[in-house]
């Protein structure tokens, strides 16, 4: 099950949307399964049009009882009754997030993917948008508030906007990494999913963080581990150190701890994917700030279309990503064993890297012998070492030619 929105109902059910399995259900107060959307069409999870949910982010309980479902990728939202009979559909759109029923019949989407919010009748007809030129960034949130703007989270911007109905700007808070949504509350605060902080906050209208919930305490290794994928002291069968990633995985992800395709040692970590998204292992490291850094690693794949690729994000003290990720080297074919390498500079505020090995393809890949090393580190130690060698040598030879020869 991955949850990505929960609503608790008026007789204290809780509808959640299960995007992982591509379904909704309602449970009781004790956690019982009392509804289910797989039970459509005689338990084939099939809606009255023939398809099938894919990937639903959100679902809200309406007044009439029916279901306003944003279909992600189905590109669609749609409003359907318990029986799974569609009775209103709206399809022009790219990846939506959060649907919302407005007061007056309309529907407001975050229309992610392309950079919009918008307002549509329940004719279908776009009454509103804000979001043109790049104005958003891939928002995942839009809430009509009382006064008639509109609260927009504004993900890849890193800031949640409050606009008015001729699009102003009226308020904003910034300094977030990738939020994914925001209420404004009925004591003016705005509560705030800090996605990549991994936090919750409320902030008040002049900006201030007044209250903040974050329960993840991290103690990250000060150099790479397990650079080999040799060691399984746990027991669990994956590679000690390496995170398999894959909540972003909407296919079918098989992680893979291979004795038989190795670079060098006795195993690799590879993966199986087959569908929409990706499936990443998922290394992360502290770093010193405003400091250059080497990276390489082995790489093989054998897929039929997608990309493999290593990639490097730095991020705050908090987990959030600064700036864009950097990939390594792009592999959107099969290859054998293949070494990328890159040097990288972390930003002045950099507290840590993500050391991400993605499969974002239709194939399996394999992940070898990565390394990651402050540049200079390490090599200093070397070259004095191959210094004294050489050192030694020419003083040896230095002693041989001073030796009188026997013949003198």
């Amino acid at each position: 099950v991955y949850p990505h929105s929960a609503e608790r109902l008026p007789n204290g059910d809780t509808l959640i949307s299960d995007t992982s399995n591509d379904r909704l259900f309602r449970v009781d107060a004790s956690g019982e399964i009392v509804w289910s959307s797989d039970d459509w069409r005689g338990g084939t999870g099939t809606l009255s049009d023939g398809s099938h949910l894919r990937y639903p982010n959100d679902a809200e309980l309406l007044e009439s009882g029916r279901l306003l479902i944003t279909d992600r990728n189905n590109d669609r939202v749609i409003e359907v009754d318990d029986a799974g009979l569609v009775v209103w559909t709206y399809e022009n759109l790219t990846r939506p997030h959060n649907a919302d029923r407005l007061p007056n019949g309309h529907t407001m989407i975050a229309n992610s993917e392309e950079n919009q919010a918008i307002e549509v009748s329940a004719t279908g007809d776009i009454v509103w948008s804000y979001g043109e030129g790049e104005a958003l960034n891939w928002p995942r949130d839009a809430d009509r508030l009382e006064n008639g703007n509109t609260l927009i989270t504004d993900t890849r911007h890193n800031r949640v906007i409050e606009v008015d109905p001729e699009g102003r700007v009226v308020w904003s808070f910034s300094g977030l990494a990738l939020p994914y949504e925001a209420d404004r509350l009925p004591d003016g605060l705005t509560l705030i999913a800090d996605n990549s902080h991994r936090r919750v906050i409320e902030v008040n209208p002049a900006g201030e963080i007044v209250w903040s919930f974050r329960n993840l305490e991290e103690v990250l290794p000060a150099a790479l581990q397990n650079p080999g994928f040799e060691e399984d002291a746990d027991g669990d069968g994956l590679p000690d150190a390496w995170y398999p990633a894959d909540l972003n995985a909407e296919g079918e992800a098989q992680f893979l701890w291979d004795a038989t395709v190795v670079k060098e040692g006795e195993r690799s970590a590879g993966g199986q994917y087959r569908g929409d998204g990706r499936m990443s292992w998922l290394q992360v490291v502290a770093v010193e700030p405003d400091t250059d850094y080497r990276f390489g690693g082995y790489v093989k794949a054998q897929i039929l279309s997608g990309v493999v690729a290593y990639q490097l994000w730095f991020v705050d003290d908090i987990g959030g990503p600064l700036g864009e990720p950097v990939t390594v080297a792009i592999h959107q074919g099969s290859i054998d064993w293949v070494r990328d390498e890159i040097e990288v500079h972390a930003p002045p505020d950099a507290a840590a890297v993500q050391i991400w090995g993605q499969i974002i393809a239709d194939g399996r890949a394999w992940f070898d012998d990565v390394h990651w090393q402050e540049k200079g580190g390490g090599f200093t130690v070397w070259w004095l070492v191959v210094a004294a060698l050489l050192l030694a040598a020419g003083f040896a030879a230095f002693l041989l030619l001073r030796r009188p020869s026997k013949s003198a």
